[in-house]
């Protein structure tokens, strides 16, 4: 028994179980559109980021952070769409949901603190010389007839930090469910189940 527990090529149980709970929701569309919203109403330098998982609770790179969130969430897309669970899959589960945690704290306490992140960038953005205004100029001077992918990035993101209030209500509970989705199967009906 401890030698198949420990073979290098075997699935666990419960990573097959995440696989299987991530193929029935849309769970990873939904994260992929919580992260892109997340992306855009963080502040890279500013924000400051906690998470309850880790023994020192601030988190000292946020790029870092949304880097990993977004290589773990692809990892997790890509075994979904090849229809392939890998062994650590539940692990990977586990990390990505202590990840969403960290945006709906975040969330939780911009609102909580009448979000000053998403009033300073739209303070810049609308400034002078700032980005919004540039983009906005060429469009009533007739300079741009289409924009191209740095001005739509640029009115996207400043669309999402408008209407930041309703995207991050939204968010948190689409959070919640995900992080208290159950990824594992009821086997309470079962005596004797073991994962081992």
């Amino acid at each position: 028994m401890e030698s198949k527990f420990f073979n290098s090529t075997s699935i666990p149980k419960t990573s097959k179980e995440a696989f299987r709970t991530l193929t029935k929701t849309q769970d990873l569309k939904n994260i992929e559109d919580i992260l892109f919203n997340f992306k855009q109403l963080v502040s890279i330098k500013k924000s400051k980021l906690t998470s309850h998982a880790r023994q020192n609770s601030i988190i000292p790179n946020n790029q870092e952070f949304i880097e990993n969130m977004e290589t773990l969430l692809k990892k997790l897309q890509n075994a979904v769409a090849n229809e392939k669970p890998y062994q650590s899959l539940f692990g990977d589960v586990c990390k990505l949901k202590e990840d969403l945690q960290v945006i709906l704290g975040y969330y939780q306490s911009q609102i909580r603190q009448n979000q000053p992140i998403v009033k300073s960038y739209l303070k810049q953005a609308q400034g002078k010389h700032g980005e919004l205004r540039a983009v906005v100029s060429g469009i009533q001077s007739h300079e741009k007839s289409l924009l191209n992918k740095e001005d739509s990035s640029i009115l996207t993101k400043y669309t999402i930090n408008f209407c930041a209030d309703d995207n991050m209500h939204k968010d948190i509970e689409m959070i919640g469910n995900i992080v208290l989705r159950p990824c594992l199967a009821d086997h309470s009906n079962e005596p004797g189940f073991s994962y081992i």
